[in-house]
C-alpha cells in the first residue's frame, strides 16, 4: 500500500521533523514544502494497519501538529 502523509509542524521545525521521518521504516520520500502543509512524506507499507502504525509514529513527534493521510488507489 502506497500512501502521502501531509504534516502541518512547527514553525522554523520543517528540516528537523522531515530528518526524524526519513529515518522511519517504510518512508519512501520526505520533503519540506512551501503551502498549507510543511512536510510531505511518500510511504509504502504492507497494509492498513501498518500504515495506521506509522502515521501514530509521525504523529508522535513532539513537532507535528497534524497529519493528513493520502492513501493510494489500486487501479
Amino acid at each position: 500500500m502506497k500512501a502521502c502523509i501531509l504534516m502541518k509542524v512547527s514553525p522554523g521545525k520543517h528540516n528537523e521533523v522531515a530528518d526524524a521521518i526519513q529515518k522511519l521504516q517504510g518512508v519512501k520520500i520526505v520533503f519540506p514544502t512551501m503551502g498549507r502543509q510543511d512536510v510531505v512524506a511518500g510511504v509504502e507499507v504492507a497494509g492498513l494497519r501498518e500504515l495506521a502504525l506509522l502515521v501514530s509514529q509521525f504523529q508522535a513527534h513532539s513537532h507535528v501538529k497534524g497529519t493528513e493521510t493520502l492513501m493510494g488507489l489500486e487501479v
